[in-house]
């Protein structure tokens, strides 16, 4: 399923209600919010996406068999209109985490940045990393946070999916697979 629409907002609104309706079924009644940023090309915009408070990016607290978690989810999508004036959204980057309340530092982060800031920037583009400390050998322990560990695309369903089976979070409808598994199929069938 490809986000469009007549305007950057209608396609801005496809996306986030299909993803509001997959959070709803899964984990956080939470709702999501875009902000549209005109773009200097014509027909084009970058849309960051995330939950809001006061406009402010924020976190949904999610209750798992280790307490409570902070979930981010946050992409910044860019518009850019056909020669019929539809428009289309790909994602330009974005940012999963999970956050042990109380703990500023995210203990699990999954990210994309297809356009790195440094142009020298060598590190993979797909990415997981956090505040969890990892031991090479006889080495002292490494955060992994020095690392960028190839992750390949990762779905938000597919973070869900952990929350749930992995965290332990309590799933918000006895159909969540069925939801995780037909908006992955309809997500999919959109990037390709």
């Amino acid at each position: 399923m490809a986000f469009t629409g007549r305007s950057v907002g209608e396609a801005a609104r496809a996306l986030i209600d299909r993803t509001d309706h997959l959070l709803a079924r899964t984990v956080t009644r939470a709702r999501l919010v875009f902000l549209i940023v005109p773009s200097s090309e014509r027909g084009h915009a970058v849309v960051p996406i995330a939950f809001r408070q006061a406009g402010e990016a924020t976190t949904a607290p999610l209750q798992t068999r280790f307490g409570r978690m902070d979930l981010f989810l946050g992409q910044v999508c860019e518009s850019r209109a056909s020669a019929n004036g539809i428009h289309t959204f790909d994602v330009v980057s974005y940012k999963y985490t999970l956050t042990a309340a109380g703990e500023y530092e995210a203990r699990l982060r999954w990210e994309y940045v297809r356009q790195p800031a440094d142009p020298n920037a060598r590190w993979c583009r797909h990415h997981l990393q956090g505040a969890m400390p990892l031991r090479f050998a006889n080495s002292r322990p490494v955060l992994l946070n020095d690392f960028h560990l190839p992750t390949g695309w990762v779905p938000i369903e597919e973070v869900l999916r952990f929350c749930i089976v992995d965290l332990g979070v309590r799933p918000l409808s006895p159909g969540w697979h069925e939801t995780l598994m037909e908006n992955r199929r309809l997500t999919s069938a959109a990037e390709r």
